[in-house]
């Protein structure tokens, strides 16, 4: 049976028109993908290097242009004959060479054919630019990648943290109440019912500032997919078989796009001293013109109808430091090498930094385990105790937030361990093999 579509459904369906279902890590980086501003520029500015490429690539290749002019002279040139033959009888007239009304239609071309290696060089340069800028990219995505983690499952550990603040609220208010029947009894002072009622309103307060928190992350959430309250999906069991360090190293090394930019980058800078050793080398190109009209002046027709030659330019001294130029290209490919070893030890320290956090994570969460059981049962005991008079209202108060800790601290460290893996998969692997390990 259909239900009927009411207006305020209709009105609240075009209110929030993105609102979004559960999602999994997924599809949230499908999402991100997609939606990302920065990942879009990104995009284009790759786009933009591509093209850049495209335009050198054309750079040996033939030109071919339609050439035109067209003046209007205040009078016709013409060639006075009378001084170059003196001594004649009687004057000579003028010799036309031109209408007042002059044009000419032709068609001029040129081929480089080789201009010293320059053009095989600047095209390895936009090639090696082109490669940079898609490393850049890389880079910018994997930082997505991370920054999506840690909001994902960040916005899932303030919503544990609020789960547990209102439970902690709930049963301390369960205690209050048993302690005003119990000093209702005579069997404990004012005093302990007073404690119980100051352990309820700091609950509460710490409630509050949890709950403000969670709003703070889901708007961080919900900026990032652009998306309006965004929920993700919560799964009790964590990836335990991750990559061994010595792997994750030799494929970062391997793989790693900051490593291949300053590759890139090395490239780059041999085509840049290629092009400026270019410049002691000869260059030759041919030209030529094919005339398509013009006006029926005697200098017309002594003109040429087509012509084709060879144009060789030799550089014998310039003023444009090509020595220097070499110099600086040249400290460009060195500065490129040690900033890859630079950056080399940097990935591998941070590495062995995401995988120790890693390890320790792991260690936090099967050591608190145990200390959770530890809790209950002593929150257990303790209110127990308290019942039959033989506890104190703090003890219990301290027994229900040594449990409330422990929880937190489990789901501290579960946010840990999902960030470390996140880092050293960025680092070392790739973000699908994250995804794949969190499961559908």
């Amino acid at each position: 049976m259909r239900l009927p579509v009411t207006l305020a459904m209709l009105l609240a369906l075009l209110a929030n028109p993105a609102q979004a279902a559960p999602m999994t890590l997924s599809d949230a980086w499908q999402r991100l993908q997609s939606a990302s501003d920065l990942l879009k520029a990104e995009q284009l500015a790759t786009d933009r290097a591509r093209a850049e490429r495209d335009v050198a690539g054309d750079l040996g290749l033939p030109q071919l242009s339609l050439s035109g002019t067209y003046a209007y002279l205040d009078q016709p040139i013409e060639l006075d004959l009378n001084p170059a033959l003196p001594g004649l009888p009687f004057p000579l007239p003028s010799l036309p060479l031109t209408e007042r009304e002059i044009y000419r239609a032709s068609l001029v071309g040129s081929w480089p054919i080789y201009a010293g290696g320059r053009i095989q060089a600047a095209q390895a340069v936009k090639q090696a630019e082109l490669d940079a800028r898609a490393q850049e990219q890389e880079i910018k995505r994997r930082e997505r990648f991370t920054v999506l983690v840690e909001r994902y499952f960040g916005l899932q550990l303030a919503t544990q943290n609020v789960t547990l603040r209102e439970s902690q609220v709930a049963a301390l208010e369960k205690h209050l109440g048993n302690a005003k029947k119990l000093e209702e009894q005579g069997q404990i002072a004012a005093v302990e019912r007073m404690n119980a009622a100051v352990a309820v309103d700091q609950a509460r307060i710490a409630l509050a500032q949890a709950e403000r928190q969670r709003d703070l992350a889901q708007q961080a959430l919900d900026s990032l997919l652009q998306l309006d309250q965004v929920q993700p999906v919560t799964r009790n069991t964590l990836p335990q078989q991750t990559p061994a360090l010595g792997q994750l190293q030799q494929s970062m090394l391997a793989g790693h796009p900051a490593l291949a930019l300053f590759d890139a980058k090395t490239r780059q800078a041999r085509g840049s001293i290629d092009a400026e050793r270019g410049r002691y080398k000869p260059e030759v190109g041919l030209f030529g013109s094919y005339t398509l009209a013009e006006d029926s002046s005697v200098l017309s027709e002594l003109e040429p109808e087509w012509l084709v030659g060879v144009r060789v330019k030799v550089p014998l001294f310039t003023n444009d430091g090509r020595s220097d130029r070499v110099k600086a290209a040249k400290s460009a490919e060195m500065e490129a090498r040690h900033r890859k070893a630079q950056t080399e030890q940097d990935l591998k320290l941070l590495l062995s930094s995401q995988y120790a956090n890693l390890e320790q994570a792991r260690y936090e969460l099967n050591a608190l385990d145990s200390a959770e059981q530890l809790a209950r049962e002593n929150r257990r005991l303790r209110e127990l105790a308290f019942r039959q008079g033989l506890g104190t209202s703090l003890e219990q108060v301290d027994a229900d937030q040594r449990l409330m800790e422990v929880q937190l601290g489990k789901a501290r460290a579960r946010y840990q361990y999902l960030v470390a893996l996140a880092q050293i998969t960025t680092l070392g692997g790739s973000m699908e093999q994250m995804i794949d390990w969190m499961g559908p």
